[in-house]
């Protein structure tokens, strides 16, 4: 991931700079065409020159600052949906079985020695038990469709066979 977001910047940083250049070549071209450059052409060519700097930003927007956006929304989500017996792990690296859910703070039950520690909501990096259970759906729709796919297979097989022996 962190190597799609190098290259999205590093492309539209290419991109800004040849397009400035190519804004800038023809703002001279255009200004050395005219001897004496009126105070409207000398406007138009600083907001020629603004246009690919504000088509980086634009771009850098829904390159970078987008997706990071979703993706915060996403990890708030994860921890307003922590509940009672969840297991989870912290920003620390901590893991431990959610004891009780408050406004902010979280009890995880941690370590075979049942250690108890209250941390902040925002600390919580991800909860395992959610994560093993997209597995296990993922896991068991993939078996149904392959069983299904199975059992198509198996139908048309069967239709094949008794057209042969018609």
């Amino acid at each position: 991931m962190k190597l799609m977001t190098k290259i999205a910047v590093r492309l539209t940083a290419a991109a800004s700079a040849a397009l400035a250049f190519a804004v800038c070549a023809f703002a001279e071209g255009e200004a050395a065409a005219t001897d004496a450059a009126s105070p409207q052409m000398t406007a138009g060519a600083m907001l020629l020159q603004l246009v690919p700097f504000i088509g980086a930003l634009i771009l850098l927007y829904f390159l970078l600052l987008r997706p990071q956006q979703k993706r915060e929304k996403e990890a708030q989500a994860m921890r307003d949906a922590v509940r009672i017996g969840d297991e989870v792990c912290t920003a620390g690296g901590i893991v431990g079985i959610v004891l009780k859910v408050e406004e902010d703070t979280v009890v995880l039950e941690t370590g075979a020695e049942r250690n108890r520690i209250r941390i902040k909501k925002w600390a919580i990096h991800e909860n395992i038990t959610q994560i093993e259970e997209r597995k296990q759906a993922e896991r068991e729709r993939k078996a149904a469709r392959s069983n299904g796919i199975a059992a198509a297979a198996a139908n048309n097989d069967g239709k094949k066979k008794k057209k042969s022996e018609d």
